[in-house]
């Protein structure tokens, strides 16, 4: 029988610039009597590494917002009322350039990292330092999703997980080949993550067990369709 585990780990602290963050998800997992092992992998929440990276920006004049939006937008792509949908300079596709003031103290606000595969990468680097486990690590925050309602989380950083599930050249049950087939595991995985971090839980990071993926060096750019093949662009 499969099952896989996805456990929230709490007793992390309100993060600053001052903060180690694998330090603190290591000490929280040992409060939670749980070991992070080969095989496992971690999914952080944007906010606490946005936090830790200094990109906390106070809101100093009454446009300084839409000052942001063009500061980390690549290009706009669409506007209606409040809402911006633009492209960031890491290539996502979002409302606000992923701006967000939300978990954050009033008047200010959270900008995406810089690099979050490097801020994976730099994470995944300490845990196996200090705790010898090959793990991945996944950089989530909460994107809109079009055809539907809701917001659902994604992966915007990675190291050490293949994003991509790819079953092209395989076949089904019924013998016929796979042709389009590819499984956005990364995503998937930071949704379900999601159920146990909550967004007013305090829990910003979590473990999953038992799920057995492909280990890779690849970046998120490999799960970011290029304007070539995009119909709505």
């Amino acid at each position: 029988m499969k099952e896989i585990k996805i456990i929230g780990i709490e007793r992390i602290p309100e993060i600053s610039e001052d903060h180690n963050i694998a330090h603190e998800i290591i000490d929280a997992t040992k409060k939670q009597k749980l070991t992070i092992e080969d095989g496992d992998i971690l999914v952080i929440a944007q906010k606490i590494i946005s936090k830790n990276e200094g990109k906390k920006v106070k809101l100093i004049k009454s446009n300084s917002l839409e000052e942001l939006l063009e500061l980390e937008s690549a290009e706009v792509l669409r506007k209606r009322g409040q809402t911006i949908i633009s492209k960031t300079k890491h290539g996502f596709i979002c409302a606000n350039a992923g701006i967000d003031n939300s978990n954050v103290e009033p008047g200010y606000a959270l900008l995406l990292p810089d690099d979050p595969d490097e801020s994976a990468k730099k994470i995944r680097s300490v845990i196996y330092s200090e705790l010898n486990a090959d793990i991945g690590i996944i950089i989530s925050d909460t994107f809109g999703r079009v055809w539907r309602k809701g917001q659902v989380n994604m992966a915007i950083g990675i190291s050490g997980i293949d994003p991509l599930l790819n079953y092209i050249g395989t076949k089904d049950t019924f013998k016929n080949e796979l042709k389009v087939t590819e499984i956005a595991v990364v995503d998937e995985i930071a949704s379900a993550a999601e159920l146990v971090m909550g967004k007013a839980d305090n829990i910003p990071v979590a473990l999953i067990k038992n799920y057995t993926y492909r280990s890779s060096e690849d970046t998120i750019k490999k799960i970011i369709r290029p304007p070539s093949e995009d119909y709505f662009l």
